[in-house]
């Protein structure tokens, strides 16, 4: 779908960058993953903010396209709010085709960032879209020292013609070589 004009009925009226940013807003989880007291909780608590992270762009898109953001395009962000220290948001496209987006998320009062970067490669699937997620996410925990490398899942949006919805498939994968961690999810359909 980044090389086929849609109709206007199936656009989000946004950018893809602004839509990464949906996917990553939940803050107060993000800057809670340093608050765990090991490195097995801080490991359950890291993915559960990963996993979130999609379900939160599942609600927000509704199955449409966004606008393919142009090369150099910039969006930045930042939540404020008295719960929790400002997190920042920043997303850069970095290359047009393939089209690969680069993304980092900071808390520096909590010492925690989230860097990456993702290609999508759609597929038509009939009456469905594919579009698998290459890349890779990367979530420090700078003051354990610690890494959590994470792969990403496959976005199927289906009835595309009528009232779509959005499923994730394939694989997930996360590892923290510091602690020697590591899981594993799968969807398959």
């Amino acid at each position: 779908m980044t090389r086929v004009t849609s109709p206007v009925f199936a656009l989000e009226r946004r950018s893809l960058l602004e839509m990464y940013a949906d996917f990553l807003s939940r803050p107060r989880m993000f800057q809670s993953i340093t608050e765990g007291d090991s490195p097995e909780e801080r490991m359950i608590r890291t993915t559960k903010y990963f996993l979130t992270a999609f379900f939160s762009g599942k609600i927000s898109s509704g199955g449409r396209k966004p606008y393919n953001p142009i090369l150099g395009e910039f969006f930045e962000c930042t939540w404020n709010n008295s719960d929790y220290d400002p997190v920042k948001f920043t997303a850069e496209q970095v290359s047009h085709n393939p089209p690969i987006t680069a993304l980092h998320l900071e808390s520096p009062s909590k010492r925690v960032q989230l860097t990456g970067h993702v290609w999508s490669k759609p597929k038509f699937l009939g009456m469905a879209v594919g579009v698998e997620l290459d890349g890779e996410i990367c979530i420090s925990l700078l003051e354990h020292d610690e890494e959590y490398l994470f792969t990403l899942p496959t976005v199927y949006v289906r009835s595309i013609l009528t009232l779509p919805w959005v499923e994730l498939g394939g694989v997930v994968k996360v590892v923290c070589r510091k602690s020697g961690y590591q899981g594993r999810s799968e969807e398959r359909f």
